[in-house]
C-alpha cells in the first residue's frame, strides 16, 4: 500500500517574433513545463535478460525550463528554412541508476531515481520546398545533453543520458498529382548509450521507407508501403550479457482503402 498524493504544478510559455524584412523574421521563447512520473515508473519494475530494474513510489515529477531563439527565411515562395537553437533544464529528470552489476552475468540492477538535472542544449534545421506536384524536405537536429547528479547516482554525473543520440537527420523527397502520389524518406539517427554509466553504445543507423498509392477506380486505391528497405541493422538495446535488441527489420505492406463518392 501506497499513501496518497496530491499537488499542483504550474507551467507557462512567452515568446516574441519580429518581421526584419520580406521572407526574414527572427523568433525567441522562454517556457516552463513538467511531467508527472508514469505509474510504470512507480510502481511497476521490469527486467530485460539479465537486467532487472526496479521501479520508485517517491518519485517525483520532472521540471523544465528552456529558451530558444530562431530565424526562418523564405527567399522563395517555395522555399523555407528555419533554424532554431535551444538551452533546456530538466531538474528531478527520472533515469534508471545502476546500483550494482553482477560479474558473472554482467546483468545490472538498477532503480528509478530522480537525478539532480539534465541539461540539454542544441541546434535544430529544417528546411522544405514545394513546386506544383514535388515536394521536398530536410531536418537535422543536434542535441548534447548532459546529467548532473550527486547522491546515489553521483557516479553519472557529466555523463550523457541514456539512449540520446547527438545528430538525428531525416530527408524526403515525394509527388502527388491527384489520388496519385509517391514519396521516399531517408532517416539517421547517431550512436547513443543504451545505458545510465555510457558502457554500451548502440551502433548508428540509417533506413530508408517508402510509399506509392494510386487509385484503382473513382472510389478505391490500393497502396504500397516498404519501410527499411535496405534491412539496416537498429540497435534498440544491449543486455549484460550481449544480447542485442533490434528493431522491426524491412516490412512490406500493401492496402486498399475506398471512399464512396
Amino acid at each position: 500500500a501506497f499513501p496518497d498524493r496530491s499537488g499542483w504544478e504550474a507551467s507557462g510559455r512567452a515568446g516574441a517574433a519580429v518581421e526584419l524584412s520580406q521572407g526574414v523574421s527572427l523568433r525567441s521563447a522562454a517556457y516552463t513545463g513538467w511531467r508527472l512520473p508514469t505509474l510504470n515508473e512507480l510502481y511497476r519494475p521490469f527486467r530485460a535478460g539479465t537486467d532487472a530494474t526496479a521501479a520508485n513510489p517517491l518519485l517525483d515529477p520532472e521540471r523544465l525550463a528552456g529558451v530558444e531563439a530562431g530565424i526562418d527565411l523564405t527567399p522563395l515562395s517555395s522555399l523555407t528554412l528555419s533554424a532554431t537553437a535551444y538551452w533546456n533544464r530538466i531538474r528531478s529528470a527520472i533515469g534508471n541508476v545502476t546500483l550494482r552489476t553482477d560479474p558473472i552475468t554482467g546483468g545490472a540492477t538498477r532503480q528509478r531515481f530522480n537525478l539532480d538535472a539534465i541539461v540539454a542544449k542544441g541546434a535544430e534545421i529544417d528546411l522544405r520546398w514545394r513546386s506544383g506536384p514535388w515536394r521536398a524536405g530536410a531536418s537535422w537536429a543536434f542535441t548534447d545533453a548532459r546529467v548532473e547528479a550527486t547522491g546515489a547516482a553521483a557516479a553519472l554525473d557529466g555523463l550523457r543520458p541514456a539512449q540520446v543520440a547527438r545528430h538525428q537527420g531525416s530527408a524526403n523527397i515525394g509527388w502527388t498529382r491527384g489520388r496519385t502520389s509517391l514519396s521516399v524518406t531517408g532517416r539517421y539517427i547517431g550512436p547513443q548509450f543504451e545505458d545510465d554509466q555510457n558502457a554500451r553504445e548502440l551502433a548508428d543507423a540509417f533506413t530508408f521507407d517508402a510509399r506509392f498509392a494510386v487509385p484503382l477506380t473513382p472510389g478505391l486505391s490500393i497502396e504500397a508501403r516498404g519501410e527499411n528497405l535496405a534491412d539496416a541493422r537498429i540497435e534498440t538495446a544491449i543486455t549484460g550479457n550481449g544480447v542485442v535488441e533490434r528493431a522491426t527489420p524491412r516490412t512490406l505492406w500493401i492496402g486498399f482503402s475506398y471512399r464512396p463518392r
